[in-house]
């Protein structure tokens, strides 16, 4: 009887432990969020792609939950968007919004970053069409910005409204220049 509670105790261990969030994997993925941010500075986006793969792999392998999850599946695709994986780029930040709506307090901040980051990214790709529906969600979190962020925030809706005036939706395209000029843009930032 007392081997098979000990074995009993033992199974317990074994399998919840994978379960349990692994204090070395946390400092392995913040070493390598950081290699990925100074290379990124450094502008070694090979090295900075390859850091935040890696810092999102001992995310996932050390179970540190979905908010570490998401900032490391951003911060990559930011990364590929810059190096043009741009399919790659959107699966991460669809993955990741996805993960920051579905939380018990979502973080404004947050979802709006990644809504920004995919309309820029379809804005890089020349595709307006599939990005408009993240520049208009954009809308009500551009105010809760500041400094470089509130810029390019600003930027984005500006461009998506010059792109939208092409194509002749004035009325859309009206409502994102109202908002980047009330957010400051300077339109001779951006030559014609």
């Amino acid at each position: 009887m007392r081997n098979s509670l000990a074995t009993v105790r033992v199974l317990a261990v074994v399998l919840l432990l994978p379960a349990c969030a692994n204090p070395l994997n946390e400092a392995t993925a913040a070493r390598y969020s950081e290699t990925c941010a100074t290379a990124e500075r450094n502008g070694r986006l090979d090295v900075a792609e390859q850091a935040c793969y890696r810092a999102l792999v001992n995310v996932d392998w050390g179970h540190l939950g979905d908010i570490q999850r998401s900032n490391k599946m951003y911060n990559l695709g930011r990364i590929k968007r810059k190096v043009g994986k741009f399919d790659e780029a959107a699966t991460l930040y669809q993955e990741s919004l996805a993960i920051e709506e579905k939380q018990p307090q979502p973080s404004q901040e947050r979802i709006g970053r990644r809504v920004a980051e995919l309309a820029l990214l379809y804005l890089d790709q020349k595709q307006v069409a599939e990005g408009i529906v993240y520049a208009e969600r954009l809308l009500p979190y551009a105010g809760m910005y500041q400094g470089n962020e509130k810029r390019a925030v600003a930027a984005v809706l500006y461009m998506y409204a010059q792109e939208l005036q092409k194509e002749g939706q004035s009325e859309m395209a009206a409502r994102l220049g109202k908002k980047a000029e009330e957010m400051g843009v300077d339109p001779a930032e951006f030559p014609r």
